[in-house]
């Protein structure tokens, strides 16, 4: 008589071999997963640690105009960056919406890509101070001192830089659509390739300033000061002493 080729106890033996196969392919992505979880949570601690360049995104909310509703000064995160700031001098890429640096001294800083979204920095010096393609949107500079400061394709919408000094800046290609400019200093200024769109340019001196490229409304340049300012119809000397 022929045997079969499988009676019951080779079936229990595939099942207890299967079931084992199971249990440790289960065991070993269970394991992945930890050390996942664990690199992650030493990646994230690293926030701690000075001298590390780690974006956080943390809920902030504004009104329109720039007006902000939460300051975060609880956050530990969000204020261990405004010491940096004042410590080292500079905070690259950080994000620092709605920090108040009224009347701080921020000669020569480096805020390359910092985010300033709606903040204030009324009376503030900024000498120098490198912004390249930082966001400004909303900031409050009026009466600030950005002498010679760096602001490159730069954000400032709807920024409010009355009575504020920048002369010698260079804002080339920045993004200064309706931007509040009265009676700014801007002699010798950088505005070419700029979008001064909807500026706000009552009383703000652009003598010598290069305004090459800009997008600019001319009827917004009719009570400006010009003087040897090049616009991007041509040189304007309307308002220099010997006219």
């Amino acid at each position: 008589m022929a045997l079969p080729l499988f009676n019951s106890s080779t079936f229990d033996k595939l099942g207890f071999f299967c079931g084992l196969i199971l249990a440790v392919s289960i065991l070993n992505c269970a394991l992945a997963r930890a050390n996942m979880t664990g690199l992650a949570l030493v990646t994230a601690s690293k926030s701690d640690l000075p001298h590390t360049n780690i974006s956080t995104q943390l809920a902030v909310h504004f009104r329109p105009g720039g007006e902000e509703l939460d300051r975060r000064k609880s956050d530990p995160i969000f204020m261990a960056r405004i010491k940096s700031l004042e410590a080292t001098g500079g905070c690259r890429g950080c994000d620092l919406r709605g920090a108040d640096f009224d009347d701080a001294n921020l000669n020569g800083a480096d805020l390359v890509r910092v985010d300033f979204t709606a903040v204030k920095l009324k009376g503030a010096t900024l000498v120098k101070a490198d912004l390249t393609r930082a966001i400004l949107f909303g900031a409050i500079l009026v009466n600030a001192d950005l002498r010679d400061a760096r602001l490159v394709q730069v954000d400032l919408r709807k920024a409010n830089l009355q009575n504020a000094d920048l002369s010698g800046a260079n804002l080339g290609f920045s993004n200064l659509r309706k931007i509040d400019l009265r009676n700014a200093n801007l002699k010798h200024s950088v505005l070419r390739g700029a979008d001064l769109s909807g500026a706000r340019m009552k009383g703000a001196n652009l003598s010598d300033a290069d305004l090459r490229e800009a997008l600019v409304e001319k009827s917004s340049m009719t009570k400006a000061i010009l003087c040897r300012t090049t616009l991007p119809w041509g040189l304007n000397n309307r308002d220099c002493a010997e006219n």
